[in-house]
């Protein structure tokens, strides 16, 4: 199964509200991992736009529907603070994306 990628950028003065936002979003939506594994829970790193989040989650076999309303739910508490964006992306592994091809991997 495929990878859900989100990529989140916020104000650099907005880091404590998005900090205090983001756990109030997991003690609501904690990792569920009979939908997904974290590979990557969250990554962060600083620009000079601001800050930028990513996260990466390996989606279970048959999961792909509910683990993306899932990762949308979690997005959307972010919804009321100013200047954050995101995106939600479905990402094929390798593997699969080389079979649509008609190429199988060794």
């Amino acid at each position: 199964m495929p990878y859900i990628v989100t990529d989140s950028r916020y104000p650099s003065n907005k880091a404590t509200e998005v900090g205090t936002r983001y756990l109030e979003a997991l003690a609501k939506y904690p990792p569920d991992e009979s939908l997904t594994t974290e590979v990557v829970p969250a990554a962060v790193t600083t620009t000079h736009q601001g800050i930028k989040v990513i996260g990466i989650s390996d989606v279970k076999d048959g999961k792909l529907e509910e683990a993306l309303r899932r990762a949308r739910d979690f997005m959307v508490m972010f919804h009321s603070i100013v200047g954050f964006e995101y995106t939600v992306r479905v990402y094929s592994k390798v593997e699969e994306a080389m079979a649509s091809i008609g190429i199988n991997m060794p």
